[in-house]
């Protein structure tokens, strides 16, 4: 029987090649620690930011947080469900997050860092099409139907934040010829 180091190691490795692979849960594995790390970036903008922004924040940064760890969550229960490994370390997070961090930007302009969050909602977007094709080819239709609830509501997210700073839909966003 394998030792705990070993069962881990046959994860890690497993994770490695469905990485270069790649796979629904590995592409997925993405977005969950995305998911993570955007919940940190809007705590930090919602106890720093100034400015008439705090007012947009102060009506949707709970409400985003809470609905990406409940997103969080389930995307994870469902990869377990289908027997996929799920990052569980911060070395991982740090491995598979696409979104950068920067601890100065606390200090920006409110409407800087809520234009931010907005671009990581998109960035997001990316990863989030790329795992719904993949999860569809896999035939995992709970998490196709899952990815594609995360999709709709960051999409329903960015209307709201570039409304709010007064910028048309996809202004300073990814357009759809990047994304191909």
């Amino acid at each position: 029987m394998p030792t705990t180091e070993e069962k881990y190691q046959q994860e890690l490795d497993q994770s490695s090649k469905d990485h270069h692979t790649p796979t629904a849960g590995a592409m997925t594995g993405h977005i969950t620690v995305n998911l993570l790390v955007h919940i940190l970036k809007i705590t930090q903008a919602k106890w720093f930011i100034t400015g008439e922004t705090t007012i947009f924040l102060a009506q949707n940064a709970d409400i985003w947080i809470e609905k990406e760890y409940e997103f969080f969550d389930s995307i994870n229960k469902l990869l377990v469900s289908e027997g996929e490994a799920i990052p569980t370390t911060t070395q991982q997070i740090r491995e598979y997050t696409i979104l950068e961090e920067n601890g100065a930007a606390k200090y920006e302009e409110g409407k800087k860092q809520l234009f931010n969050l907005i671009k990581d909602f998109d960035t997001q977007l990316l990863f989030i099409t790329r795992a719904i094709k993949l999860a569809k080819q896999e035939e995992k239709v709970a998490l196709v139907s899952r990815l594609c609830e995360l999709y709709g509501w960051m999409k329903e997210q960015i209307f709201k934040g570039q409304h709010f700073l007064g910028h048309e839909l996809t202004e300073g966003l990814n357009t759809e010829e990047d994304k191909e």
